[in-house]
This record gives C-alpha cells, structure tokens and sequence, in this order.
C-alpha cells in the first residue's frame, strides 16, 4: 500500500510537471506576440494571462491603491494599482509601477492622483483565482492597502464591473513621477521534476527494504 502510495505521488507530480512547463511555454509564447486590442467581451480571461494589449480609458487616480509588498533599492514599497475606466464602464485594474512605503495611498503625490483619459500597453495577468495566501495580511480597503486581489472586495469598494485581469504597465507606460516601472516575466515556479524524483526515490528505497527484509528472513 506505501509503495502504490509512493509511485502515485511521484506519477501525480510527473503530471504536474508537464502541466507546468506547458504552462510556461504558453505564457512566453504569449509575451513575445504583439499587442492586441483588449477585448471587448469574452468567457475565458484567464487565456490572455501574460498576453500584451492596448487600451484606452480615464485613469481614476484618486480611487488609487497600494498592492502586495516589495522591496526596490533598499527601500520597502508596493505597487500602485489605479482603476481605468473603460468606454463601456468596465473596470480594469492597472499596476502602474513600484513607490516607496511614504509615497503610497492616500499620501501618494497629487500628479499621480490626477483623473485623465490615457492610452496604454500592458501585460494582462489574470486574477480570476486569486486567493489569500498563508501568512499574506488582510486586505485594509479603508486605508487603500491590499495584500492580494480579492475580485469580490474590489467590485464593492469600487462600486463597478471589475475585470477579473489587471494590466501591467511596462517600460515608459509605468515611468511616471516617482514610479519606478515594472518588467513582466514569466516566473513560474517549478519543483515538480525534484518532487517526483523524491516520491520515486523512496519508493526505490521500500522496495530495497523489502527485499533485504524478505532475504533476511528466509536466512533465518
């Protein structure tokens, strides 16, 4: 039963290997396309994750918000991250790039707060099925500072048709201000290959107890 068990979990995290490096393969096909318009309507949003887009809409500065945490030269920031309010009313979340901790909402500088119609190139990452890591804070919207996207929480506290994607403002489209500009990588993590040798392993090492246990015996 330990040995089926042992060849089960290194099959299942063959599986994943596979899956995940299909996956990588998928999202650098995608960067290396040229932009595209952003769709106007479609089922399946997770499919454009790390596809790049243009986009046009007024960048709602004011409903601004600091995302996640991170470090940048020394210094401890996050990601700004302003709502753009398209045509039809829809809102996309934007990751305009890095500021320092003292520089974030609601003290972020006045130009960054500006409302203004915008056009933009970004990478879209999905956040569809976005979930509250162990050990990652709650989300803080009266004080504008969230740790991860929570689709529901930001449909209320915008008060709007949220995007389940965000747009990742790159190069000169995020060099703004203070800002400090984002690079989008696929940086997929990939233990799959080291698990399966593991689980594979132990189980190669059952199956030599069993034999040395078997020829002890039958010596006895």
């Amino acid at each position: 039963m330990a040995l089926g068990l042992l060849v089960s979990l290194g099959t299942w995290q063959v599986a994943r290997l596979h899956w995940k490096l299909d996956l990588i393969a998928r999202s650098e096909q995608g960067l290396a396309l040229p932009p595209v318009p952003l769709p106007a309507a479609t089922t399946d949003w997770a499919a454009l994750d790390f596809r790049r887009v243009t986009v046009a809409g007024e960048l709602l500065g004011d409903r601004s918000l600091a995302m996640g945490t991170r470090g940048e030269g020394g210094r401890v920031g996050a990601i700004l991250v302003t709502p753009l309010k398209l045509a039809d009313g829809r809102l996309l979340p934007v990751e305009r790039g890095w500021l320092p901790a003292e520089l974030l909402p609601p003290g972020e500088p006045p130009t960054l707060r500006e409302r203004r119609h915008v056009e933009l190139t970004g990478v879209l990452r999905w956040r569809g099925d976005a979930r509250q890591a162990p050990f990652t804070p709650d989300n803080h919207p009266e004080t504008r500072r969230w740790y991860w996207y929570d689709g529901e929480a930001l449909v209320r506290w915008l008060d709007g048709p949220v995007l389940p994607v965000s747009l990742a403002a790159e190069g000169a489209a995020g060099a703004e201000g203070d800002l400090v500009p984002q690079t989008v990588a696929v940086a997929y993590r990939n233990d799959h290959l080291g698990y399966a040798i593991t689980w594979y392993s132990l189980a190669v090492v059952l199956v030599i107890f069993y034999v040395l246990l078997g020829l002890k015996r039958g010596e006895s």
